[in-house]
Order: C-alpha cells, then sequence, then structure tokens
C-alpha cells in the first residue's frame, strides 16, 4: 500500500508491505522532498509490482516522482526521481518497470496523457512524449513481448 503521510503539516510518501507468509508489515519513508502544507492535498499515487520488488509514482507540490523499491520497499539508486511531469487534482498517475529495468512514466493533465521512458538507471530516455486523452486516469499494461502499452 501507498500513502501519504501527515506529520507537523509534512507530507511524505510510505510504502506498506505485508509479508503474508510471516504476516508481518514493513513500513518505508520513500519521499525524499519535503512537501509542508497545511491542508490535505487530495491526489493519486500508485504503487506497480516488478520483477525486482516494486515502482511507485506520486505528486508532490504539484510535480511527478517516481522510485523503484526492492521487495522489501527500499528505494534503490537514485532513490526518488522528478519527472517532467506536471499535476492538478486528483491526476491520474502510472509507473511500470520492465525486466531490463526500464520504467515507463505517466500522468494526465489538461486532457493530454504524457509519459516518460527511464533507463534502468533511472535516467530518462529520449523526451518526454504526449497525446490527447479524455478522462484524469491512466492506465497501461507491460505485454509479454516487454514493450510498454498506454491507453488513451
Amino acid at each position: 500500500m501507498l500513502y501519504r503521510e501527515e506529520t507537523n503539516d509534512e507530507r511524505d510518501m510510505f510504502i506498506v508491505l505485508w509479508d503474508k507468509e510471516r504476516n508481518k508489515t514493513s513500513r518505508t519513508r520513500i519521499s525524499r522532498t519535503l512537501w509542508k502544507i497545511a491542508a490535505c492535498p487530495m491526489s493519486y499515487y500508485s504503487v506497480s509490482h516488478q520483477q525486482a520488488g516494486f515502482v511507485a509514482v506520486w505528486p508532490t507540490k504539484g510535480d511527478v516522482y517516481f522510485a523503484r523499491l526492492d521487495g522489501t520497499g527500499t528505494p534503490q539508486s537514485p532513490a526518488e526521481s522528478k519527472t517532467p511531469g506536471t499535476t492538478e487534482m486528483r491526476t491520474g498517475l502510472l509507473a511500470l518497470s520492465a525486466d531490463d529495468g526500464s520504467t515507463l512514466v505517466a500522468w494526465k493533465k489538461n486532457h493530454q496523457l504524457a509519459w516518460q521512458l527511464y533507463d534502468p538507471r533511472g535516467r530518462p530516455s529520449g523526451s518526454p512524449s504526449s497525446a490527447a486523452s479524455a478522462g484524469k486516469g491512466v492506465a497501461g499494461v507491460l505485454a509479454k513481448n516487454g514493450n510498454f502499452v498506454l491507453f488513451k
């Protein structure tokens, strides 16, 4: 489970994992960019399973960030990556990772579906792209052939 926690008006992102076999949970802070705000920012974020763990994406201060996490929820280098994406209230977000370590991050703003591909080291691969798309949600999959597929 990915969630935003509030302590003294500081909003940080955490992941909670449940080890079903041992019936234990772990909680790990995954955001590094602090957001001090005396409000409850309503936003969407997502976490997806990948071969070596998870990939999470969330907004902070209107910008989109992502992190790749190992199987215990520990952020992998680079711990947090800022994307070129910006958000609105309740903006759809998605991050998917392929077996080769590449990661696709997608977001929605102003009826545009936008995305950026990252290499296994977390560096951008090429320029961000976008396409017109109705609604605020983002949906996509990693196809069996290793290609990313986004749905407009």
